[in-house]
């Protein structure tokens, strides 16, 4: 028979589907548990471990429910034989304090968004993006691309540049703030992690960021523009390139980190990878 033990703050359909997958006893992270790992008391949305039970208790899927505290969990690694745990953070953390060296499932289960789930160094843009091979494409990435060289980022330099009606307007690149070479003189925090991790702590502007901020600034609209950049955006920009207007963005090295595909394409963007080879 299974042990699951599981952090479960909101009840819905895919902890359902996951519990029907792995019958059993069920273990509800308890209160001190939770409170071991600070940031879990930033979920607002979260039901009390109790509210829990009496809800999946109602749906009768497992023989019993219990809440799992520090008080019983010596207790209850000592008895479980067959443990399933989602695969996050949590569960990680939980399992290497609490049951060493027991043999544990690690279903992976998209659940929430956990340290481990939103900070996916790379993934590849979904296979459904269209491709362009067109000449004029070709040059306006090769633009981007001449454009990112300026940039003073060792880390990555991003070129981009907004089109309309077949002419370039906006040109930008990554660039640091407050001055352009305040990273190498007091250093980027950026650099304390790593790939895919904390993007947003760089002093660096993005490029399509500063291109979108020097537009508002100038009161220009970008409604139905078409951004050619050389990375495809990160989570941060794609907001701001979804309720900018941008009807297309074109890129050629293509990886979504979190969301940014989804907000994009939720905003009726079109994504195009540009073949320059």
């Amino acid at each position: 028979m299974n042990t699951v033990i599981a952090y479960i703050p909101a009840l819905h359909k895919g902890y359902i589907d996951f519990f029907k997958k792995h019958p059993g006893s069920l273990y509800i992270l308890g209160h001190d548990l939770i409170h071991e790992q600070p940031r879990m008391d930033r979920d607002i949305r979260a039901l009390t471990p109790e509210e829990i039970q009496k809800a999946v208790n109602a749906l009768s899927l497992f023989s019993e429910v219990h809440i799992l505290t520090s008080k019983n969990i010596t207790e209850v690694a000592q008895k479980a034989k067959n443990i399933v745990m989602p695969d996050e953070d949590i569960s990680r953390l939980i399992a290497e304090k609490y049951f060493s060296g027991k043999k544990i499932e690690f279903a992976t289960t998209f659940l929430r968004w956990d340290k481990h789930t939103a900070l996916k160094t790379q993934n590849p843009v979904s296979p459904d993006r269209k491709i362009s091979r067109e000449a004029f494409d070709k040059e306006m990435i090769a633009r981007a691309y001449h454009e990112a060289e300026k940039s003073s980022d060792w880390w990555r330099q991003i070129g981009a540049l907004v089109v309309k009606d077949g002419k370039i307007i906006f040109l930008g690149h990554n660039k640091p703030l407050p001055s352009d070479q305040v990273h190498n003189v007091v250093g980027d925090p950026r650099s304390n992690f790593d790939y895919g991790v904390s993007f947003e702590l760089s002093k660096f502007l993005h490029a399509e960021a500063g291109i979108i901020a020097e537009a508002a600034k100038r009161g220009i609209s970008l409604d139905g523009t078409h951004l050619y950049v050389t990375t495809f955006p990160c989570p941060v920009c794609a907001k701001s390139v979804a309720v900018a207007g941008i009807k297309k963005v074109f890129y050629k090295e293509g990886y979504s980190l979190l969301d940014a595909e989804d907000i994009l394409k939720g905003a009726g963007v079109e994504l195009v990878l540009v073949e320059t080879d």
